[in-house]
C-alpha cells in the first residue's frame, strides 16, 4: 500500500502503466553545480571582462620570449579586439614582414608542402613521402619549385665579414627565434640541428659557408632551403647573430660537438 506522503511524490502522468518519483536532485550535486556557476562569473570578470588575468595571447607571447612585457594592447578584455599572437609583435606589423607573409601565403602548393616537411617528425614525413613521392624527391635533391616573388627574395646575399649593427644582429636574433629555434634550440644548444654555439662546424664555420647552408639547405639531413622564405637581409643578419652572439655563448646542455674545429 503507498503511502500518502509518496503518492504525494509520484507524478500524476504515466506512460504504459509505470510511473516515476519526483525525486529531488541531492545536495552536493546542487553544490557542485551552483559552484561552477560562480567559478564562471569570476573566471569571465578576472580574464575577459577586466583583463586582470594573463589571457592565452599574453602566455604564449611570454613563452616565445621571456623578456617580453605586456602592453595596453595586448591585453584580452570582453570589450578588446582580439589580435592573433603570431601578429601581436612590431616586427609582425612591419611592411616587409607582411609582403613576405603574403608570399609564403601565395606559394605554390608543392613549396608550402616541402616547407611542411621541413619541420615533420620521421612518421609525418614517411606519410608525406608515400602520399607526394615526386614532391617528396624533390625536397631530398634541394631542387624545389620556381617562386613567383620580389627579385630581391632569392638574391645573392654578399657579406664578407659578419655584421656588427646592432639593429642587424636584433633582427638577426628575432629570425633565430622564430625560424631556427626548433631544430638548434632556443640559444643554439643543438637538438634536431647541431649545436651553433661551439667551435665545430659540419659545412664550414666561415659567414659565407654559414649563409650558403642557410640559403641551400642540406635537404638530405632535414634542413630545407630558406632562401625562398628570408629575404637576404634575413640571412645575413642571422648569420652574422650566429657568428657574433651565439658562438662560444656556452648555454646549459649543449649538444655534442660535430664536424670540424673552425680555424681560429
Amino acid at each position: 500500500m503507498t503511502s500518502k506522503h509518496a503518492q504525494e511524490e509520484i507524478f500524476q502522468h504515466d506512460f504504459d502503466g509505470i510511473q516515476e518519483y519526483d525525486n529531488d536532485l541531492p545536495g552536493w550535486w546542487k553544490m557542485l553545480f551552483y559552484g561552477t556557476i560562480i567559478f564562471t562569473a569570476v573566471y569571465l570578470m578576472y580574464y575577459h571582462v577586466l583583463g586582470v588575468g594573463d589571457s592565452s595571447q599574453v602566455e604564449y607571447l611570454k613563452e616565445m620570449n621571456p623578456n617580453y612585457t605586456q602592453g595596453l594592447g595586448d591585453r584580452n578584455g570582453m570589450f578588446t579586439a582580439y589580435h592573433s599572437p603570431f601578429f601581436s609583435s612590431e616586427k609582425m606589423l612591419t611592411p616587409l614582414f607582411k609582403a613576405e607573409l603574403s608570399r609564403i601565403i601565395d606559394a605554390p602548393f608543392e613549396e608550402q608542402l616541402m616547407r611542411a616537411m621541413s619541420k615533420a617528425n620521421p612518421e609525418q614525413i614517411e606519410k608525406l613521402k608515400n602520399t607526394f613521392p615526386d614532391i617528396y624527391k624533390q625536397f631530398l635533391s634541394g631542387s624545389g619549385p620556381a617562386v613567383s616573388s620580389s627579385s630581391d627574395a632569392t638574391a645573392e646575399p654578399t657579406i664578407a665579414e659578419p655584421i656588427k649593427d646592432a639593429g642587424v644582429l636584433a633582427t638577426g636574433k628575432k629570425v633565430f627565434e622564430t625560424q631556427c629555434f626548433t631544430c638548434h634550440g632556443k640559444l643554439g644548444e643543438g637538438g634536431i640541428g647541431p649545436n651553433m654555439t661551439d667551435a665545430y662546424w659540419i659545412h664550414g664555420g666561415k659567414i659565407e659557408n654559414i649563409i650558403h647552408t642557410i640559403r641551400k639547405g642540406i635537404p638530405a639531413k632535414g634542413m630545407i632551403s630558406w632562401e625562398k622564405t628570408l629575404s637576404p637581409d634575413q640571412i645575413n643578419a642571422v648569420a652574422s647573430f650566429i657568428l657574433l652572439k651565439l658562438q662560444g655563448s656556452n648555454p646549459p646542455n649543449g649538444k655534442a660537438p660535430q664536424g670540424e674545429k673552425a680555424a681560429q
